[in-house]
């Protein structure tokens, strides 16, 4: 009766070195690990097996996506519904001051002044804790320019500021102090803030207190920062 070969026999009836028997015995192993491999692979039960744990890990992956937007969208709502009196947001300020020539209309011949600086606004509970803009002003033309400082803010009486729950807006009225290099020119002038959607601001200085300084225009920024508490 013929009797089997095992791989240990066989290794035995041939003379090789030591380290080359378990060479071949490592590559027997391997071609036995393929080979099942490769059955169980045909195997329908195998690829159905498969194929529902890659659908479960896509149902947890989805699950976790879903959850996940869930808690943004109703983080956004409970800060929505929340009060939004005490809050702090800073940003820079980009703006022109345009005088146009009286004669005509011409945009292009119309002296310019360029604004630029930053801005801070703080409110607590609903009322102003600090204010403070400061920026440079550059006449288009190369000329000597000189630096404003806008501070002590004080709101009318009785007003509750409030950035509107489903946008971020705002609209404060109060007096301010402005400075030139450092010296207070204007006391309690009238001015209001105008924030839009959390994006932008509007400072509006009286323009007669101010003696026509602003060229009764308005000071604009942007919002680089807004923190709701």
């Amino acid at each position: 009766m013929f009797k089997p070969v095992t791989i240990s026999s066989f290794l035995k009836i041939i003379n090789l070195p030591i380290s080359l028997k378990k060479q071949l015995v490592l590559l027997s192993l391997s071609i036995i690990v393929t080979a099942v491999s490769i059955i169980s692979s045909n195997d329908v039960g195998y690829e159905s097996s498969s194929f529902t744990v890659f659908a479960q890990i896509d149902k947890d992956n989805n699950q976790k996506m879903l959850s996940h937007s869930q808690y943004i969208a109703n983080s956004n709502s409970s800060i929505d519904a929340k009060s939004t009196t005490t809050f702090s947001s800073i940003g820079t300020i980009s703006s022109l001051v345009i005088t146009v020539p009286e004669n005509e209309f011409n945009i292009t011949n119309a002296f310019k002044v360029i604004l630029t600086g930053d801005w801070v606004l703080n409110v607590h509970n609903g009322t102003i804790t600090n204010f403070e803009a400061n920026f440079l002003a550059s006449p288009m033309d190369g000329s000597m320019g000189h630096i404003h400082q806008i501070t002590s803010f004080s709101a009318n009486k009785n007003e509750m500021i409030q950035l509107t729950p489903d946008n971020n807006s705002l609209s404060i009225n109060g007096t301010v102090d402005i400075k030139i290099n450092g010296k207070t020119v204007w006391n309690n002038v009238d001015l209001s803030i105008i924030m839009s959607k959390g994006s932008t601001i509007t400072i509006d200085p009286n323009d007669k207190q101010t003696d026509n300084h602003f060229g009764d225009q308005q000071v604009y920024g942007i919002v680089n920062r807004l923190i709701v508490r």
